[in-house]
């Protein structure tokens, strides 16, 4: 259960007013990651070690990736307060923690920002408050928050409600769970146009290969998403190399 900390003065909840104008006010991350040739592909480092991350962050940059994903298995096993260390390692790449955020959500965003993120995720099926405070600690900071659709029982109606309260990315995401229990119901590539016609800002999607990352890209997906199997082994660097060019050269 999430509780206001009595540690974390500035970052009470309440109301916070904001608005579809936010969304248009782009941080200077996301308008430097968007000058990138199309689509943005990035990598998400799900390891338990930030030493395992930062060894495969620099094969992921050798492979052409362009945003390096701070995974939720680091953030679980070791906390954001390895970020820094993590960051450090690619100071001028962008990084993205993926916390999941469902709760507490403004002093997580800043903590993200202070430990070095360009972007944080919040889960979408989280409350309209808690994406008003996200929404806050990316105005306090400059960070980026990306909102996360998955679980999402209308991810379309769910994208135009975030966007509305100033998000300026979402993911669409077919869970690993979800896929593992029922990969034939990935419907990410028909709610993927549907998302895209509904709202104006840059849409990531998950991918697990490279025909899903192509198909993703053809259908209007700005930023894709590889992780396992391309992070480990000896043919890692090789396959997410492919992955890439594959994936960019659909819009070449």
């Amino acid at each position: 259960m999430e509780m206001t900390s009595p540690i974390s003065p500035g970052y009470a909840t309440g109301a916070v007013a904001v608005g579809a104008a936010v969304a248009s006010q782009r941080s200077a991350a996301l308008e430097a990651l968007m000058q990138v040739p199309p689509p943005i592909v990035q990598v998400s480092i799900d390891v338990p070690t930030v030493e395992q991350a930062i060894e495969i962050g620099h094969m992921a940059v050798r492979a052409g990736v362009d945003l390096l994903e701070f995974g939720t298995p680091i953030v679980l096993y070791e906390g954001l307060s390895v970020l820094d260390r993590f960051k450090a390692a690619f100071p001028d790449r962008p990084v993205l923690a993926d916390v999941k955020i469902v709760d507490g959500a403004r002093k997580y965003v800043v903590s993200a920002a202070e430990m070095g993120a360009d972007f944080v995720t919040i889960c979408g099926v989280a409350s309209d408050a808690s994406i008003h405070q996200a929404l806050a600690g990316q105005r306090d900071t400059g960070i980026t928050v990306m909102v996360d659709l998955y679980a999402a029982l209308d991810p379309v109606q769910r994208a135009r409600e975030v966007v509305g309260m100033g998000a300026q990315v979402v993911l669409v995401h077919y869970g690993g769970d979800a896929r593992s229990e029922d990969p034939t119901a990935d419907d990410t590539l028909a709610v993927l146009p549907r998302v895209k016609a509904a709202v104006d800002v840059p849409i990531g999607v998950v991918t697990f290969d490279p025909e899903g990352g192509e198909a993703a890209v053809a259908a209007g997906a700005d930023i894709v998403l590889i992780g396992h199997p391309y992070l480990l082994g000896p043919r890692a660097e090789v396959m997410l190399t492919e992955y890439v060019r594959r994936v960019k050269a659909v819009r070449a």
